[in-house]
C-alpha cells in the first residue's frame, strides 16, 4: 500500500515539471549583408593543417570566468532517474550543483554577416566548450567553440566564407578532406552530427546529391549537399584525460554511488541478502 502511494505522490510530482526546452529564436535586422566572393580554388582544411594551426597558437585557449548570459540560458530542471511516472528509470543519479541550459544556435542563421568571439565559457551540460560571440549588428549568441579559436577572432556563415576554423558552410562549397563539425542532417535543421568535446567528421567523397562523411566512430554516412557544417574540430580536445581526483567531484556532476548488488538487502536486489 506503501509503494503504491509513494509511485502516485512521485507521479504527480515530477509531471508537473515542464521538460520541454525553449526554442532557439531567429530573427533579421536590417544591418547590410557582407558579399564574399568565393575562391577560385579552395584550399581544403585538413586534419593536418589543424593540428599544425593548433600548434603554432601562441595563446591556448583560456576559459572565462564570466556569468553565463541570462537572456540566452535557462535553469535546467532535474528529475534524478525518474520518468513521468515516477519510476527511477535511469540509476544514481541526483543532487548536483544548479546548472543553466546555454541555448546553442546549431543553425547559425545569420548569414553573412561578420560576428566576433567575445569570450569562451565553460558550459557544465556538455563536454565542448562554448563560445559567445557579437554580430556587428549587436546580437549576442552562443555556438560550439571550435579548436584554435580565441577572443577577438573574427567569424562568419556564409557560402562563401573562408575556409577557416568557426566558418560555417554548406557541404557543397567544403572541399574533400576538409574536417567540419557541427553537421546537419537534414537541410535548415540545425547542427546534429560532431557536436562532442574533441569531435570532427571528415569529408571523403563528393557527387552531385550528397557528400560522404566518415564520423568520429569510422561511419561513413552520406548527407545532402545542401546540409551546412562548420569547419574545424570542437574544442576541449582532452576532456577523457580528465582526472575527477575526488568523489565530491562526482557527486556535483549529478551522480550518486554505485551499491553492489550483493551488499543490499534482499528486498532491493536479486543478489541481496548473502552472508
Amino acid at each position: 500500500m506503501f509503494k503504491f502511494l509513494s509511485q502516485r505522490f512521485f507521479s504527480s510530482v515530477y509531471a508537473n515539471l515542464k521538460r520541454i526546452r525553449p526554442e532557439y529564436v531567429d530573427f533579421e535586422t536590417k544591418f547590410p549583408k557582407v558579399k564574399i566572393e568565393r575562391p577560385l580554388l579552395p584550399v581544403p582544411y585538413t586534419q593536418e593543417k589543424n593540428l599544425r594551426f593548433l600548434k603554432n597558437l601562441e595563446t591556448p585557449q583560456t576559459l572565462s570566468n564570466c556569468r553565463v548570459v541570462e537572456q540566452l540560458s535557462v535553469r535546467r530542471v532535474k528529475f534524478a532517474g525518474r520518468n513521468n511516472t515516477g519510476r527511477i528509470t535511469t540509476r544514481h543519479r541526483g543532487g548536483g550543483h544548479v546548472q543553466r541550459i546555454r541555448l546553442i544556435d546549431f543553425k547559425r542563421q545569420r548569414k553573412d554577416i561578420f560576428s566576433t568571439v567575445l569570450r569562451i565559457e565553460y558550459d557544465p551540460t556538455r563536454s565542448a566548450h562554448v563560445a559567445l560571440i557579437q554580430y556587428d549588428d549587436g546580437v549576442l549568441s552562443y555556438i560550439l567553440c571550435p579548436a584554435g579559436v580565441l577572443p577577438g577572432t573574427r567569424l562568419l556563415s556564409s557560402s562563401n566564407a573562408p575556409l577557416l576554423p568557426g566558418n560555417s558552410l554548406p557541404l557543397r562549397h567544403i572541399p574533400v578532406n576538409s574536417i567540419v563539425h557541427n553537421v546537419e542532417m537534414r537541410p535548415g535543421a540545425g547542427g546534429q552530427i560532431a557536436r562532442s568535446g574533441g569531435v570532427y567528421c571528415t569529408v571523403t567523397e563528393k557527387d552531385e546529391t550528397f557528400a560522404t562523411l566518415r564520423l568520429s566512430s569510422t561511419e561513413l554516412r552520406k548527407f545532402p549537399l545542401d546540409c551546412w557544417a562548420t569547419i574545424g574540430q570542437i574544442s576541449n580536445i582532452k576532456h577523457n584525460e580528465r582526472i575527477l581526483k575526488k568523489a565530491g567531484t562526482r557527486r556535483n556532476m549529478g551522480w550518486r554511488p554505485v551499491v553492489r548488488g550483493i551488499a543490499m538487502n534482499p528486498n532491493s536486489h536479486p543478489h541481496g541478502g548473502n552472508k
